[in-house]
């Protein structure tokens, strides 16, 4: 299993393209500057780590201690790093992390081991950028109040959270190859099925091509609606996201 992520102009509330651009942005000072990379950074690792480490988890809770072997059930960010798909995040927008070795022969029931496996990475996103989102109006509204520059920060930090979060979430339930969406239909359906067979073959090709397209919208500023993969965003993570805000809002409203 492995977590994929994605960078396009709705993921980081308009401002920036990919984790390079924040470095350049010129609305703010190099000290804001810094302070952003290092929260966006933390938060997208942090989120990247658990969606792993769910997949290794709900594994081993199936009977296949592969990833625990391999030491990967940790919050070590050395455990989950790859040099080239981090590379990709900071340059292109698009990158992923370690895979989580997964040997789905060692489950205790085959069928109902990969299915588990499969949504536990997202399911596990949904549920941090729910709590995250929490997080994120109270620091938000004892800022305000406060008139709190750390407070503001923590703030900041949750809102990233659960931003990437909801992203990852909807990202890899895409029934693209490699993605999580594309492993449950495996898993869901028979191994002659046509879909599954074409999606081996092309499935990573379509996505690139979605990615490409997504990227070169936002960098020509042409209307959203030539890029479907932001359009499956801004219907899907964006109305998530702004439920999950709006709940908070509710509850944290007399503050």
């Amino acid at each position: 299993m492995q977590a994929y992520f994605c960078l396009t102009k709705y993921f980081v509330n308009d401002i920036i393209f990919c984790m390079l651009g924040i470095l350049f942005y010129d609305s703010l000072g190099i000290f804001e500057r810094i302070l952003l990379f290092v929260l966006v950074a933390a938060a997208l690792v942090f989120s990247i780590m658990l969606h792993e480490i769910a997949h290794g988890y709900v594994a081993h809770l199936n009977g296949d201690d592969t990833a625990k072997n391999r030491g990967r059930l940790t919050l070590n960010p050395k455990k989950h790093f790859d040099i080239l798909g981090a590379i990709m995040v900071v340059f292109v927008g698009f990158g992923y992390a370690k895979p989580v070795p997964v040997n789905p022969n060692n489950f205790r029931s085959y069928r109902k081991g990969c299915i588990l496996v499969s949504i536990a990475g997202v399911v596990t996103n949904i549920i941090i950028a729910f709590l995250a989102s929490g997080f994120y109006i109270l620091f938000y509204k004892l800022a305000a109040n406060a008139a709190s520059m750390p407070l503001s920060m923590v703030s900041m930090f949750f809102y990233y959270l659960s931003w990437f979060n909801v992203v990852l979430c909807f990202f890899n339930i895409l029934p693209f190859f490699p993605l999580d969406g594309f492993n449950l239909i495996d898993a869901l359906c028979k191994r002659e099925n046509a879909f599954i067979r074409f999606m081996r073959s092309y499935g990573q090709y379509i996505l690139i091509a979605l990615i490409l397209v997504s990227i070169m919208v936002s960098r020509v500023g042409v209307p959203e609606y030539f890029s479907p993969l932001d359009l499956y965003f801004n219907y899907t993570a964006h109305y998530v996201s702004s439920g999950f805000n709006a709940f908070w809002n509710l509850i944290f409203g007399g503050i």
